[in-house]
């Protein structure tokens, strides 16, 4: 049976000098905002030190280290579309490792759509490539009686070589705006050929604390990306939520792999009135240089559709699954939005 050598998602790249550059942004905060509406309180309250800190971090084919170095000055920082960072509490650093602070709550927006640009400067060439990211973050209302699963990365969610051994997955069930860790249980599960497969003692992959509200992941569990899910189930018999399950999803790269995998869509990621379909089309690159067509004669490409809210579509293509290396999505297959996934077998 063929193995799974590479895994990639959707992402944004310019190839004008020959290389896949990679731009990943990180928070250490989790990037759901609570909303009490009991208490008009706000957790995390950004506006509290440590503060809510995005940082970018760039990788380049090739390399398996943060190439912010490299950057043609500093990054372009854009909030819903705008540039007026203070009118969201928010300072852009303009010394490495250029990192947004954001000091201010979401009191008059749901939502806040983190775009960061920046000009990767190949210190061999010359050549300046372009790369864009998204973040975002969501403020939701919760009262007393609600609870909601919050999942983050209290220390990154890229591995890099020499630097990353363990990262670390956190869940949190919060009831209202707070934290409840009694009587509750955790569930965790990876994302495995298109299934969640739960982790259990004889199939963790090395991964650590399966059962508590935080895990602990080596490198070597990740192939480029993967994608975890903790369940948390309320098992208070006095609580109005008894028995109630909740989840929230995390994903992680790994820069240590030999092989990168990298999704082109010429026509682009969005979709409009205009624009009514995008092709996909897989690459792959090792040690700097992109694999010929022969790497896919004889390679199992398959491809998975999952939706806005992470849950895959087993009806679209055969049983959830389209195969080729370039796929043409219309807007008829998405729904708000949508995420693909790729998994190159050999």
């Amino acid at each position: 049976m063929p193995s799974a050598i590479a895994r990639g998602q959707i992402t944004i790249v310019d190839l004008n000098d020959g290389k896949s550059i990679n731009l990943f942004l990180s928070a250490n905060k989790p990037a759901t905002q609570i909303f009490n509406k009991e208490n008009s309180s706000y957790t995390p309250n950004y506006p509290t030190s440590p503060y809510l800190v995005i940082t970018p971090e760039v990788y380049v084919s090739g390399s398996a280290t943060n190439q912010v170095a490299q950057l043609l000055g500093t990054p372009t920082w854009k909030i819903n579309g705008s540039t007026s960072l203070s009118s969201f509490g928010a300072t852009a650093a303009t010394t490495s490792p250029y990192a947004l602070t954001i000091k201010q709550n979401l009191t008059s927006v749901t939502q806040l759509s983190i775009e960061c640009t920046v000009v990767y400067v190949d210190p061999e060439t010359s050549a300046q490539t372009t790369a864009k990211a998204l973040f975002t973050v969501t403020k939701v209302e919760n009262t007393g009686q609600q609870i909601r699963a919050v999942c983050y990365a209290p220390n990154g969610s890229v591995f890099k070589n020499g630097i990353t051994g363990n990262l670390t997955a956190h869940c949190d069930l919060w009831r209202g705006s707070t934290i409840d860790n009694t009587n509750v249980t955790y569930t965790w599960y990876r994302l495995v050929s298109g299934s969640w497969t739960k982790l259990i003692a004889s199939n963790t992959y090395g991964i650590t604390g399966c059962t508590t509200n935080e895990i602990t992941i080596p490198s070597s569990a990740v192939l480029n990306i993967d994608s975890f899910k903790c369940v948390v189930k309320d098992t208070d018999t006095a609580s109005g939520t008894y028995q109630s399950e909740v989840y929230d999803l995390i994903t992680f790269a790994d820069m240590t792999d030999p092989y990168t995998v990298e999704i082109q869509a010429p026509a682009g990621t969005t979709l409009t009135a205009g624009i009514t379909s995008t092709t996909l089309t897989v690459n792959v690159w090792q040690n700097g240089a992109a694999l010929a067509d022969a790497f896919f004669t004889d390679a199992t490409i398959t491809w998975r559709k999952f939706n806005k809210l992470g849950v895959q579509d087993t009806s679209w293509g055969t049983s959830g699954v389209k195969t080729g290396r370039s796929i043409t999505v219309t807007r008829s297959e998405i729904s708000v939005a949508a995420t693909f996934t790729v998994e190159i077998s050999k």
